[in-house]
């Protein structure tokens, strides 16, 4: 298990996180950092950037911090400020709120509701979270400071009628996937996937394995519910092995502090979402690019199905890519925690582009969602599987019921996966305002976000 991946930019030194300082840099920011790369300096000037979640940029030169956030906005940017000098921006919650109380002598809290605003708060009192498609600009003028932060672009803002035959529509996006997964297989070494016997996952492994013969496939379950024989069905028609993944109870509940600090919240969707793969990959050998076919629905059908299919599919797809902005349920974070990377190809630009420019109408093909990309993925898989009834990633694997119930066997009280959440957090955001380069182990978390609950009672 690595470290928790972290980036901190500050406009004053931070003693608290000395031991984790940046190399010196021609800058008047101080910059900390646990495992955050640098990108290669292609500016010709002293310049230092760095890549959030893909494509949201920030870049540091002399007295100048600009950050761009993409429209995808996967992994998010939090921040703070104040008329007297103070700012901070880090690329995760707890070690903002950290540096904020360290600066101000503040104390941060997390909120009531700690689950997803799809505005610029955060779950915790007193931090803003940069919303998508924006950029910040810190000049820092001696012991004056300017910012400006204004909206750029939205590149997922509109849809339209480009592609409005059902086969061609569907074609389209299978090439865009393509080149998708060709641009990530260029930076990997080892590769993997993760499928569940449907028309997502199964195109995604599909077109891995016409480029990378020697991929490996999973596919997760519970001790409540998986989706191994559809899985199977699917490998041997690809001609792959596949290996089987029961997550245990444990190993789920442990999960769930990297999750839940990885996505900012404490969202209980989310977070069932989440955990499943977290779980997965803290058990898997180190240096995979792990593929998914997450994101599918949110673009194609907007999570309609074929029992009641929306009204307005493009309204439920605007919708539901909205949330997943802000959702944080993407991210690679927790991923690379434990030494992996995930990709998820259906939220990469050029698919959710080809997506958001196809007509509705041709969605809903044969009464079933997603329908133009059915029809295409039958030159690529067995009929049965790309017509294959939808389920959710946390009702295949059976968490979508289950994880609740496990959490009121685990507290003995009822209704209370919220409450646990929610405490997680708090112990997290706790440790982190003593010791934040310190994080407790994530059995210590659970342990004491158990016993809290219970002295409640």
């Amino acid at each position: 298990m690595t470290a928790q991946p972290w980036l901190l930019c500050s406009s004053r030194p931070l003693g608290q996180f000395e031991d984790a300082h940046w190399a010196p840099t021609a800058t008047a920011f101080h910059i900390y950092a646990s495992a955050w790369p640098e990108l290669p300096n292609i500016l010709n000037r002293p310049c230092t950037r760095f890549s959030v979640g893909g494509d949201s940029l920030i870049e540091i030169q002399g007295e100048r911090l600009t950050v761009t956030t993409s429209s995808r906005n996967v992994t998010p940017l939090y921040w703070c400020t104040d008329s007297h000098g103070n700012f901070i921006l880090s690329t995760d919650l707890l070690i903002a709120a950290s540096a904020w109380a360290n600066l101000t002598d503040s104390q941060p809290g997390v909120r009531e509701d700690s689950g997803v605003y799809l505005d610029d708060r955060s779950s915790i009192h007193g931090i803003k979270r940069l919303p998508h498609s924006s950029r910040l600009e810190v000049t820092l003028l001696g012991d004056l400071m300017h910012i400006e932060q204004t909206a750029t672009k939205d590149e997922l803002a509109l849809q339209s009628d480009l592609y409005d035959d059902a086969l061609l529509a569907g074609q389209a996006q299978i090439s865009a996937l393509q080149q998708s997964i060709t641009t990530h297989l260029q930076k990997a070494s080892k590769s993997a996937v993760l499928v569940s016997g449907g028309v997502d996952s199964g195109l995604v492994a599909a077109l891995l394995a016409a480029q990378y013969p020697g991929v490996e496939a999973f596919s997760i379950g519970t001790p409540w519910g998986n989706e191994f024989d559809d899985a199977q069905q699917l490998a041997d028609a690809l001609g792959f092995t596949l290996k089987r993944i029961e997550l245990d109870p444990k190993s789920i509940l442990l999960a769930l502090p990297q999750t839940i600090r990885a996505f900012g919240h404490a969202q209980a969707q989310a977070i069932e979402i989440g955990v499943a793969i977290t779980a997965f990959c803290r058990q898997l050998e180190e240096g995979r690019l792990i593929f998914t076919g997450y994101g599918s629905d949110l673009i194609n059908s907007g999570l309609a199905t074929g029992d009641g299919l929306a009204q307005d599919i493009r309204s439920s797809i605007a919708l539901e890519v909205n949330k997943t902005r802000y959702s944080s349920e993407l991210t690679g974070i927790a991923a690379q925690a434990c030494g992996s990377e995930l990709a998820h190809p259906y939220w990469d630009l050029p698919v959710l582009r080809t997506a958001l420019d196809t007509c509705p109408s041709v969605k809903t093909i044969r009464n079933r969602e997603k329908g133009h990309l059915r029809l295409a993925a039958e030159q690529w898989l067995p009929t049965e599987a790309a017509w294959r009834k939808k389920t959710a990633i946390h009702h295949g694997n059976g968490l979508g019921s289950a994880l609740a119930q496990l959490i009121d066997a685990t507290t003995g009280q009822s209704d209370s996966a919220a409450m646990l959440y929610r405490q997680i957090l708090i112990v997290q955001l706790e440790q982190a305002m003593r010791t934040p380069l310190v994080p407790l182990p994530a059995e210590e978390i659970l342990d004491r976000s158990l016993q809290s609950i219970a002295n409640r009672r």
